[in-house]
């Protein structure tokens, strides 16, 4: 259930997991779990360890810096929580695992069966939102711009190096950006300058996947649009990033000191109006549900190029998901009309995502 009358939900937040973010995803699950309610919600923290086991771990295993530290007093300090007894151990799942098994669809399609309601989208969306290939293919039949690009497998890659190498050439040119198809937080990605270079950058993205992509590099003002809500989703003000270098790297992202943010994106009005516009658009469009965001680039002030779906981001003190927040009024229905609330701090907006969990389990019929 739900709704206990007179009781607080039990909200898991599940971390750490298989992925190569799982460092990302600990950071932010610390975090997630600092910014419940404690007039609403009894936290309860959930380790997903490298084996995909999930354990209950007290708030000391929380603290701790990596997951490999934390992973060393699993088995002293946590309880190990099987699948079929979790619905007795929470009422609600937030979930702060990123990359594969967390945003993918699988972590989605195991509370599915045990029929306890999470944040964020679904097995569908999801799954959409981790695949390069398949969610751009969606996007540009849509009518919005992407980058050109040349997808192919290991097989191919090993039989037909000399026509991969001339289709790039041709469709592509360089430099371009070679990167796995279902990996996150530019794991893998490496930027070409040249055909003599391209085929160590494939054979490091391979190392991450059976399915790689080599893009057309895009040169413009990489920005990222935080979107919230279920069924009329609003866009936040999107937020640029600038970084040393040519391509977003994961040190960029998440080293002290590597990049900055500048929310809303420098533009004009109404730039910024038109990406907001184009990312709630992109946001129905993949069936995202609760919150997530849209990646791209503004290039020649004027194009609005859609880089990638997200139905997940960490969230750490310094995000720009937070700077995004903060700056979002908050619309109230009232009888009298509508009105502007308040703004979304932290503990506010993760409030918001639990609540928006809720009502779409509660409205949907079959998976979410």
């Amino acid at each position: 259930m739900i709704n206990k009358r007179n009781k607080k939900m039990k909200v898991g937040v599940i971390f750490g997991g298989k992925s190569a973010e799982n460092e990302v995803s600990l950071a932010t699950g610390r975090y997630v779990f600092s910014l419940l309610d404690p007039e609403r919600f009894e936290g309860i923290p959930l380790y997903m360890d490298k084996k995909g086991f999930i354990w209950k771990i007290p708030i000391k295993l929380v603290l701790m810096n990596t997951t490999k530290d934390l992973e060393k007093r699993l088995e002293g300090d946590a309880k190990r929580v099987e699948l079929e007894k979790l619905p007795s151990q929470v009422d609600f799942v937030f979930i702060a695992l990123l990359g594969k098994y967390g945003e993918d669809g699988v972590i989605q399609g195991v509370l599915e069966l045990l029929k306890i309601p999470y944040s964020g989208s679904g097995i569908l969306a999801s799954a959409v939102g981790m695949h390069k290939r398949v969610h751009k293919g969606l996007i540009k039949h849509a009518g919005f711009l992407v980058a050109k690009d040349v997808v192919i497998n290991r097989r191919e890659f090993e039989k037909e190096k000399t026509d991969i190498f001339s289709q790039v050439k041709t469709k592509v040119g360089y430099p371009c950006v070679v990167k796995p198809v279902m990996e996150g937080s530019s794991i893998g990605v490496s930027f070409v300058r040249s055909q003599e270079l391209l085929e160590n950058a494939c054979r490091q993205a391979f190392k991450w996947d059976d399915e790689i992509l080599i893009e057309e590099y895009l040169k413009g003002q990489e920005f990222m649009c935080v979107v919230i809500g279920n069924n009329d989703p609003v866009a936040m003000l999107p937020s640029e990033v600038e970084f040393e270098g040519d391509i977003f790297t994961y040190d960029n992202k998440y080293m002290p000191g590597q990049a900055r943010y500048f929310t809303p994106i420098r533009a004009k009005k109404e730039r910024i109006k038109g990406i907001q516009d184009i990312a709630v658009e992109v946001y129905k469009l993949m069936g995202i549900k609760g919150y997530g965001r849209v990646d791209g680039f503004l290039v020649g002030k004027e194009e609005v190029y859609i880089s990638e779906p997200h139905t997940g981001t960490i969230m750490v003190p310094s995000s720009y998901v937070f700077q995004q927040a903060a700056l979002h009024e908050t619309i109230t229905k009232t009888k009298a009309g509508v009105k502007a609330g308040s703004v979304l701090n932290p503990r506010r907006l993760i409030t918001t995502i639990i609540d928006l969990g809720v009502e779409a389990h509660l409205s949907k019929i079959g998976t979410l």
